[in-house]
This record gives structure tokens, sequence and C-alpha cells, in this order.
């Protein structure tokens, strides 16, 4: 029996034989599985509020918030940082992301590209000022591409974040370690699975928590979205018909004067001022619509 590194490479008794199964019992072994990718972030809580905080902190600054990571990894930093500014209108590359292998590595596998640790320090130094947030993402916590980035950012000085499934990556002393007990993957090895999973699911909380944080969702709503088609205009018009309780023809009226900034429309509505003064109001109070609507 070889020796496995990492608990990502370990063999799961779960999913033995699993090519020999009929497709229900393969369907049922991974269904199991996959609670348990939610379960690991469930006990990473803490970790996750203090990395918010750092996010939040990093924002309000105006420094960037950069992710990193190779393979499945690196493509989920790519990911959420591309949807942050169409779902939060967030200042253009404020959330960024560094793959290895570069931007080819987001359509196809660029073999070697992870284990290149001189390369992490170089990509991340080349765009990182000493107050932006560096989150690394790497499942078995051992990709030399990230270490590297996450060793440079320690010694310019940057506050860090790695999130993992591999409980020896804390040795990497990140600021905030998110340790996710994915434990073994269904396909030994295969983190795009259980771990990837955790991963997007700890992304999905970082982001949104941070954003509700700094005033850009109203209650449940998003009311800073980009409504750049028509699918997110109908979205707008019916988030501003929710937030400012009126009904969608009256919602629309106020749409098309504020060109779909739903804030702007929700403050004209409640308040009954005119686009200039709802611009201003917003100002006042740091694009709260909460404050701006004295709630």
């Amino acid at each position: 029996m070889p020796h496995l590194l990492t608990e990502t490479e370990a063999l799961n008794k779960n999913s033995q034989n699993f090519d020999k199964l009929p497709l229900n019992k393969m369907a049922e072994v991974m269904c199991t599985e996959n609670f348990v990718a939610a379960a690991a972030v469930q006990k990473a809580k803490k970790e996750i509020v203090k990395a918010v905080k750092l996010i939040e902190e990093t924002y309000l600054s105006g420094s960037k918030i950069i992710f990193m990571g190779a393979g499945t990894s690196g493509r989920l930093g790519v990911l959420e940082a591309a949807e942050c500014p169409p779902t939060f209108s967030t200042p253009k590359n404020l959330f960024t992301a560094l793959i290895a292998g570069g931007s080819k590595a987001v359509f196809e596998s660029v073999e070697g590209a992870e284990d290149n640790a001189a390369q992490g320090a170089k990509d991340f130094l080349k765009i990182a000022g000493k107050k932006d947030l560096l989150i690394g993402i790497a499942s078995s916590g051992t990709t030399p591409f990230v270490l590297g980035a996450i060793k440079a950012a320690k010694k310019q000085g940057n506050k860090t974040v790695f999130i993992t499934s591999n409980k020896t990556a804390k040795k990497a002393g990140a600021t905030v370690t998110i340790y996710l007990n994915t434990g073994a993957e269904v396909i030994s090895g295969s983190t795009r699975l259980k771990a990837g999973t955790a991963q997007k699911l700890v992304l999905n909380m970082l982001t949104t928590m941070a954003m509700a944080r700094v005033g850009k969702i109203y209650k449940n709503y998003m009311v800073d979205l980009q409504a750049k088609n028509e699918k997110l205009k109908n979205r707008a018009i019916c988030l501003i018909a929710f937030a400012a309780n009126i009904n969608l023809k009256d919602a629309k009226k106020y749409a098309t004067k504020t060109n779909f900034n739903v804030k702007e429309a929700v403050v004209m509505a409640k308040l009954k001022v005119t686009q200039k003064q709802a611009k201003e109001i917003l100002k006042k109070h740091k694009g709260f619509l909460r404050g701006a609507l004295n709630e």
C-alpha cells in the first residue's frame, strides 16, 4: 500500500467498487458524500467569519481581494471574482483572480503550472499592493503555486486566507486558514468533487456576507446588480417593487428614470424625492439603503 500524502488522496471506503455499482447506487453514494461537503463548511463557520471581516476591511480600504489557485481551485476563484461586479456592482478589478498557467488554464489543463512556487509569488507580487488580501485556494494544501504566493504575501505584509481540505496546511501560516474536512473523495484524489463543492460554498459565503456588510444587499435583495440585459432589467424592476412596496408598473417607471439603478429607484419611490436627491441621500449614507430609508 503506497503512502498517501494528503487527506484528499485517501481511499473512500464508502465508494469501493464504484465502477461496478448500478446507477441508482452510484447516485446514492455520491449524494451521501455531497452532504459531507456541506457539513465541513458548517464546522468552519468561525474561520469563515474571520475571513469575511478581512474582506470587508480590504474592500472598504479600496484595496484588492485576490483569489489564487490551480486547476479546479483556480477556476473557482476566477468564477467568484467574475461574478462580483454584475452581482454587487463592485469596482473593476477590486475582486480579481490568478490561476496557475494563466487564462488558458481556465479552459484546459496546463500541466506543471501548479508546481511552480516562484511563479505563484511572482504573479501575486506583480499585481498586489501591501494592503491587498490574498485568498489562496488549494484542496490538497500542498500546491506550490499557492504556497509560494502565500509566502510572498506574508513577507510583503499582506493578510492572507487559505481555503483547504488538508489540516496540515495550517503550517503555511495564513492569517486565517479555513479547513474543510471533506475527507476522501468518491474517486480517490479527484478534489473537484467534495473538496471543490465545499470551496464553492465557502467562496459564495465570503463574498455574499462581505458585500452585505458594505451595503450591497438590502434585506435579502440584490439591490446593487448591474442590469445589462433584459433578464436583469426585469429582475431590477421586481426588486424595486418588492423593496419600495409598489406595483410593477410604477416600479418600471422608476427603473426607467434611474437607468435600472435599484437603490436610487427605491429611495425615489419611498421618500418621494428626485433622482438627484436620491443620489445625495445614498451618498450621505455610504450606499446603505437601510440608512437612506431611515430604517
